[in-house]
């Protein structure tokens, strides 16, 4: 994986959101005690480049909104 060492903690806690299951980009942002940091986990999440890996399609808007998503939002529905 190569990104910075933000990413790289990012991509490691998405590895923890099981199948089946989602997070906010708040809910990451906090487990890796940045809760500030929502915008940047968002941007980490993005910048996941082994989505079949690194499961960044399960992370929703805290509002339960889909969010943006690389592949399509269609692909990302069927995801969850």
């Amino acid at each position: 994986m190569v990104g910075s060492d933000f990413q790289k903690q990012v991509w490691k806690e998405l590895m923890n959101v099981k199948y089946g299951e989602t997070a906010s980009y708040l809910d990451l942002a906090k487990k890796i005690n940045n809760g500030k940091a929502v915008r940047a986990v968002a941007s980490a999440n993005g910048a996941n480049a082994i989505g079949l890996i690194i499961p960044c399609h399960r992370i929703i808007e805290s509002n339960g909104g889909l969010g943006g998503y690389g592949g399509g939002l269609p692909v990302k529905k069927k995801g969850f």
